[in-house]
C-alpha cells in the first residue's frame, strides 16, 4: 500500500509529507546500504515508502509509525517474506524508549533512518542523540532544509544554536543531498535534506553530566548575540551557577566578554565539564 493511495488524507498538523519519487527513494536505500541481514531501526514508516525498498535489500527493519492507519496499511501490506523482515512497532517515536527497544531485542550498535515528520524532527533527533546515542552508530535522517542548515551550521553563523551544539557534540554531521519539493505528498513549500549523523563512539567531547551540558548550552544560547557574562546572570538552575561557570571561563582562558554564538561545540563541553565536577 502506497502512501500516494487517494483514499489516505496525510494530516497536515502533523507534519506528514511522502516520499513518492522512486529516484530519491533509491538514493535513500543507497546511502543506508543494508547489509544482509541487518538490524535497521525506522523512524516514520508511513506506508512504507522506505520500509518495504529497505527490506528488499536486505535489512530486517523494526519502524516505529505513530498513526494507527498508515500502520494499518503498512501491515496489510506485508505478505511472505517481507512479513518476516518486518516488524512494525504502532507507537509514538517521543515517547519510546529506545534504550529498551534496543536491549529487548539483544541488538547493539544499530543505525538508523527516516523521513521525519517536520513538525517534530528535531525533537525527534534530540531523543535519538539523548536517549539512545550509545546503542545507534549512525543516523540517516530526513529535514527540511532550514533545520538541515542549523545542523551543520558553524559558531558564529546565524543558524549555529542549541540544537546545532547537541548534535554535533554526539556525532559528526553532513548533508548528503537535498530533494525537492515536487519528491512529495503533499507537496510541502521547502526543500528536503538527508543527514547523516556519524555517532561519536567513546570520542565525543566530555561533558561531564548531560543534562547540565544542555541547560548550559540552552541558557548561554537562548540570547545567543548577548555577551556569554550577560547571559550568565539569564540562567535559571540551581545545578550552573554564575560563580561556577565564571570561574570555568576563567580556567579555560575563554573571555566572558565573547558573544555566546561565538563557542565551539568543544568550548561547551568544557565549560560543562568543569561545573559538573565542581556542582
Amino acid at each position: 500500500m502506497r502512501g500516494d493511495d487517494d483514499s489516505f488524507r496525510p494530516t497536515r498538523s502533523k507534519g506528514q509529507c511522502f516520499l513518492q519519487d522512486e529516484r530519491y527513494i533509491h538514493r535513500i536505500v543507497e546511502a543506508v546500504a543494508p547489509s544482509p541481514e541487518e538490524p535497521i531501526l525506522e523512524i516514520g514508516g508511513g506506508a512504507g515508502q522506505l520500509t518495504l525498498p529497505l527490506a528488499r535489500a536486505g535489512a530486517r527493519v523494526l519502524t516505529v509509525e505513530s498513526d494507527p492507519r498508515l500502520a494499518a496499511r503498512l501491515r496489510s501490506s506485508l505478505t511472505g517474506e517481507l512479513a518476516d523482515r518486518i516488524e512494525i512497532i504502532e507507537e509514538d517515536a517521543l515517547a519510546l524508549d529506545f534504550e529498551e527497544l534496543v536491549e529487548s531485542r539483544s541488538l547493539q550498535r544499530i543505525r538508523v533512518c527516516g523521513n521525519l515528520p517536520y513538525s517534530v524532527a528535531a525533537p525527534i533527533l534530540l531523543h535519538l542523540l539523548v536517549g539512545g546515542a550509545s546503542h545507534f552508530s549512525e543516523l540517516a535522517l530526513m529535514f527540511q532544509s532550514e533545520v538541515a542548515e542549523r545542523l551543520i551550521a558553524t559558531p558564529g553563523t546565524k543558524a549555529y544554536g542549541f540544537l546545532t551544539v547537541i548534535a554535533q557534540q554526539a556525532a559528526r554531521v553532513r548533508v548528503l543531498f537535498r530533494i525537492p519539493p515536487q519528491a512529495f505528498r503533499p507537496r510541502p513549500r521547502v526543500v528536503s535534506s538527508l543527514l547523516r549523523f556519524q555517532v561519536r563512539d567513546g570520542e565525543a567531547p566530555d561533558v561531564g553530566d548531560e543534562s547540565l551540558f544542555r541547560a548550559l548550552v540552552r541558557g548561554l544560547l537562548t540570547h545567543r548575540r548577548k555577551t556569554i557574562a550577560n547571559n550568565i546572570k539569564r540562567l535559571e538552575t540551581n545545578r550552573l551557577s554564575p560563580a561556577a561557570i565564571s570561574g570555568a571561563l576563567e580556567t579555560l582562558g575563554i573571555d566572558p566578554g565573547r558573544r555566546a554564538e561565538t563557542l565551539r561545540v568543544d568550548e561547551f563541553a568544557a565549560l560543562s565539564r568543569i561545573c559538573a565536577s565542581v556542582g
